[in-house]
């Protein structure tokens, strides 16, 4: 017994040794001594120690503990190096309901910089979602904005039949919106459903229906429209788009569809 806890106890002063000097390391050099850089963090530099991890942006670093949660600090700069350019607006950025332009064709010109020394491009850092649109606002860039007019219903053309949908209210319905009037030539799958690939991906909020109502529409992935024309149960995620309360029986032909 005396054995074991002079054993732990030696573990016990080995480990406050190692805490104490990885500390020192930290103070003196800005990384834990035994350390790995992640390379998932765009913005700042993140060495995750054996004790501590460490966050560093440019001449600045932070200590926090093993399991806290990481957050890079957002410190940069906009750097327009656009020397001239023709006056004709570019799309840079949309969301639900607006549109965000440049003055002119220069986003290839435009960078951001981070107190780290990282650069990237104006529409990669949108892209990436490292920063927002109204960060990047906030600190100079240059923009004209734009409303969209969101429609707030949609009718689907099955057999010369107008077909109400009672829509859902999320973001991917607004940007499905967007896209109509659309033509689909939808097929016919396990003789419960039609399907349709869109020509682009759609945000999405899935999740498992508790069950599948004759009527309902949902987006399967981010960019397969179905019509569901049957009731059943599914294991299958789906965002919901909404419900058509009087769709008559489909038969298993492939549909020519109108939607508006």
């Amino acid at each position: 017994m005396k054995k074991f806890l002079k054993f732990l106890l030696v573990i016990i002063i080995i480990i406050i040794f190692m805490v104490i000097l990885d500390m020192v390391y930290i103070l003196k050099f800005a990384c834990p001594l035994i350390s790995q850089k992640d390379s998932e963090y765009l913005v700042c530099d993140v060495y995750k120690g054996l004790f501590y991890n460490v966050i560093t942006s440019g001449n600045k670093y932070k200590i926090i503990g093993k399991w806290e949660k990481i957050e890079c600090p957002k410190e940069f700069e906009v750097i327009n190096e656009t020397i001239s350019c023709e006056d004709y607006e570019e799309e840079i950025y949309r969301t639900s309901n607006k549109i965000y332009y440049l003055p002119c064709l220069e986003s290839d010109n435009i960078k951001v910089r981070f107190n780290n020394g990282k650069e990237y491009k104006l529409k990669e850092v949108l892209n990436k979602k490292i920063l927002t649109i109204e960060e990047l606002i906030k600190q100079g860039l240059e923009v004209v904005e734009e409303e969209i007019e969101v429609k707030d219903k949609m009718t689907l053309v099955i057999d010369d039949i107008n077909y109400n949908v009672l829509l859902e209210d999320n973001e991917t319905v607004q940007e499905l919106l967007k896209m109509l009037p659309l033509n689909l030539e939808m097929q016919d799958l396990n003789a419960n459903e039609k399907y349709y690939y869109l020509t682009k991906s759609l945000p999405t909020d899935s999740s498992v229906p508790s069950k599948i109502s004759k009527g309902d529409i949902y987006l399967y992935g981010d960019d397969c429209l179905v019509l569901f024309y049957k009731d059943f149960k599914t294991t299958y995620k789906y965002t919901k788009i909404g419900h058509i309360a009087n769709l008559k029986d489909l038969d298993n032909n492939n549909l020519k569809v109108m939607v508006k």
